[in-house]
């Protein structure tokens, strides 16, 4: 049995995803390239995905690795496996040039569990609750033409410019490929969401990504270049759904809860993009077991990080994890449409 068709039984033995689910992540998602795994006796008892990202931050573009679907046999749980597998999924991330790790745990006590591999949370998100009421009264014409866009390969091609223009603009943010594109409208579709899309002349200006639950109308992304195309795209939404309320995922400065985790694996590199906007910070970094390049001295001046240790300067201590924090603290980052 191939690595890939242990790995497909290992996650439905672990997680309680449908077979539609599983088939379409096997099949768009997974590859041998980005699987880090462990065996026993010939056999996979745990694995993960290091799935590759794009990341804004502090005006750079940033490559950063995603853990997916990291799971243990239940016959091998508490016994290090999955600790052990984290530090060589970060190695290897380390390795070819990623910066960061990004998780988002499945469960509460995993935050926990994941600190302990020097991830802490730092990206959220926020989900507003709009009644067609709240809209603001508008004077002027909704003149967008709103289309239910086909969830398919060729669309990626016709809306990815338009999507991933909208994303950029994130000042802190893990971005989506259209490749990614492909995958989360596959996902859409199996789910029974639908794509919308808002034109004025022909040209794309809103996207909005839908998903009716329980009844209830979740926007799980809205994309606009303006207020007037937003408001558009929310007036259409409430008539073509007929509901009472919505809920739509932004990102958050207050009001937020908890989604995501981030893990440095480069040091150097991270704080050399924290240095173009931060001055006179002296950092030493301790106890990265896994990654020991990232242990040592780092002098931020002048929009540059130097390392190495300097007598005359005062140096603030941080481990792997307290510097995760402290570099995305006041910085809001946000993931979405993660599959999650």
């Amino acid at each position: 049995m191939s690595i890939k068709e242990q790995v497909r039984q290992l996650w439905g033995l672990c997680f309680n995803d449908s077979e539609a689910f599983i088939e379409l992540y096997f099949r768009m998602r997974y590859t041998d390239n980005i699987n880090s795994y462990i065996e026993e006796d010939g056999k996979v008892v745990a694995a993960l995905q290091r799935i590759p990202y794009p990341m804004t931050y502090g005006g750079n573009v940033l490559s950063v690795g995603y853990i997916s679907g990291a799971c243990t046999h239940p016959a091998f749980r508490n016994r290090g496996v999955m600790s052990r597998l984290l530090a060589e999924a970060h190695r290897k991330m380390y390795e070819e040039g990623k910066v960061l790790s990004t998780l988002i745990p499945a469960e509460e006590w995993l935050k926990g569990y994941y600190a302990r591999s020097g991830y802490t949370v730092c990206f959220q998100q926020k989900r507003k609750l709009l009644t067609a009421s709240m809209l603001p009264v508008h004077n002027f014409r909704l003149s967008l033409e709103m289309n239910e866009l086909e969830l398919s390969a060729r669309i990626v091609r016709d809306v990815f410019p338009f999507f991933d223009a909208c994303q950029r603009e994130l000042k802190c943010g893990l971005l989506h490929t259209a490749e990614d594109l492909q995958v989360i409208l596959a996902d859409l579709k199996l789910s029974g969401g639908r794509l919308w899309g808002g034109y004025r002349n022909g040209k794309l200006e809103a996207l909005g990504f839908c998903l009716m639950q329980d009844g209830k109308l979740c926007v799980k992304e809205l994309l606009t270049k303006s207020e007037e195309a937003e408001l558009a795209m929310l007036v259409h939404l409430f008539r073509h759904y007929q509901v009472e309320t919505l809920s739509l995922v932004v990102p958050a400065e207050t009001d937020s809860y908890d989604l995501g985790m981030a893990r440095i694996l480069n040091a150097e590199v991270m704080l050399s993009c924290f240095a173009t906007s931060h001055q006179g910070v002296h950092i030493q970094v301790e106890g990265d077991e896994a990654i020991p390049e990232n242990n040592g001295f780092y002098n931020l001046e002048n929009g540059l990080c130097v390392r190495g240790y300097r007598k005359d300067r005062s140096y603030q201590l941080f481990s792997i994890e307290e510097l995760s924090r402290f570099v995305f603290a006041g910085q809001h980052p946000y993931m979405n449409l993660m599959l999650d």
